[in-house]
């Protein structure tokens, strides 16, 4: 469930009723910690643009639906960017149902932003 009071990724369980997801919504900003370097380039000629431009757009939490409509790419390839990222663990996955809600681990959020 997106929410704008949420400031990250949050589970709420209680037996006796749904688990519940809640993340923050996306609003085009930068949100969280700042990224830690000063060549964002130097990351893109070393992963590729698309790829690297991936952990700045999921500094709000998104859904793979989400991450292709923000990269603009395919669902196909978000989910490829995401996968080979979160393989070198820079971004965690978490599946509710047939959804499944993708962030930055803190070796994600260290990269520098603005790709």
């Amino acid at each position: 469930m997106p929410s704008w009071f949420a400031t990250g990724p949050l589970v709420m369980y209680r037996p006796e009723a749904a688990t519940v997801l809640v993340y923050p919504m996306y609003d085009g900003e930068v949100a969280g910690p700042e990224g830690g370097g000063e060549r964002p380039e130097a990351l893109a000629a070393l992963m590729g643009r698309t790829r690297a431009q991936v952990p700045a757009l999921l500094r709000s939490p998104a859904t793979t639906t989400a991450l292709a409509e923000r990269a603009g790419v395919s669902l196909a390839a978000a989910g490829q960017h995401a996968g080979v990222l979160r393989g070198a663990g820079l971004v965690d996955t978490v599946r509710t149902g047939s959804a499944v809600l993708h962030s930055l681990t803190p070796l994600g959020w260290s990269l520098p932003a603005g790709v």
